[in-house]
Parts: C-alpha cells; structure tokens; sequence
C-alpha cells in the first residue's frame, strides 16, 4: 500500500505500514508548518487508533491526533 492509499486511520490494520509512492517523497513539519531535519519518509505505521511517520533518520513522528505533524508531498 501507499502513503496516497491512506485517508483515515481504518485504511491500516495495527502494525500495517505504507511507503511513498514512486517517483514520490515526504517530509515532515510541524503543525505551524516549520521544517525540520528529520530525513524524509520512509513509511507510516499503524499503531493502536494513531498513525506514525518513520523516517530515513530512524525517527517516528505521529501523523494523527492532537500536535501531530504534517505529511508533505515532494515530487522527485
């Protein structure tokens, strides 16, 4: 599956993952859309009713939920 693929938390079972699309990437940001150098998404998990981006870092970040970050589309 694709990150695309992913609309809502139900779209992943628990510990489902998902990666970019090709030719396609991600970065993460903060709500208030600052960057940060994390490295790009290597993939999102499903982890209870959350979603998690893991990142090319080895980091992991929550996409969901209250002062989670935000998923941005790079075209490579």
């Amino acid at each position: 599956m694709f990150i695309c693929d992913v609309r809502q938390i139900d779209d992943l079972d628990e510990g489902e993952t998902a990666t970019p699309e090709p030719d396609m990437g991600y970065e993460l940001r903060t709500i208030d859309g600052s960057r940060f150098e994390t490295g790009t998404v290597a993939s999102i998990v499903r982890r209870g009713d959350a979603i998690f981006a893991r990142t090319t870092a080895g980091e992991e970040f929550a996409v969901t939920g209250s002062a989670s970050h935000v998923l941005v589309p790079l075209s490579f």
